[in-house]
């Protein structure tokens, strides 16, 4: 099964995108979260707007699609599911893209930044192996001692 999440906000054109691909029967099984405000209602897919405990989905799934977000992307990489993210263009500043753009460097998720290639980087990431758990704790660990490291240098460049 591929589960589809948007998170608590609409992401229509990643709802619609997906659902469209069934419909051509480029992918099947795919169950769709689309958020309380979604506007766009899935013809060919099966799909709920929110409910609590969203992990059963990831762990559920054979594949996550995530809208980008820090706590779905970090929630799906914990539980060791296979993950392909799509940026919400709608979201300010685009953190999104720097945080998925990092995180593909780091082949742990495959970033999608077209929706028109979204079946062809999903059919692609099913073949390969699942991943293991990734220790979220350490990541972010590693990411404070970065900035703490970071701040030291600049604090010295200030002197």
């Amino acid at each position: 099964m591929i589960f589809v999440t948007v998170g608590t906000i609409s992401f229509d054109d990643l709802v619609r995108h997906m659902d469209e691909a069934v419909s051509r029967g480029e992918l099947t099984d795919v169950l769709l979260q689309i958020g309380s405000n979604g506007i766009y209602i899935p013809k060919h897919c099966e799909y709920f707007r929110a409910r609590p405990g969203i992990d059963e989905y990831y762990r559920a799934a054979d594949l996550v699609v995530g809208h980008g977000g820090t706590g779905t992307t970090l929630g799906v990489l914990e539980i060791g599911t296979r993950l392909v993210s799509v940026r919400n263009p709608t979201m300010s500043a685009d953190h999104q893209d720097e945080f998925l753009s990092a995180l593909e460097r780091l082949g742990l998720v495959s970033y999608c930044r077209n929706l028109a290639d979204l079946p062809t980087v999903i059919r692609r990431r099913l073949q390969e192996p699942k991943p293991p758990p990734c220790d979220v704790t350490r990541f972010f660990c590693a990411v404070v001692s970065d900035l703490e490291h970071f701040e030291k240098k600049a604090s010295n460049m200030r002197m």
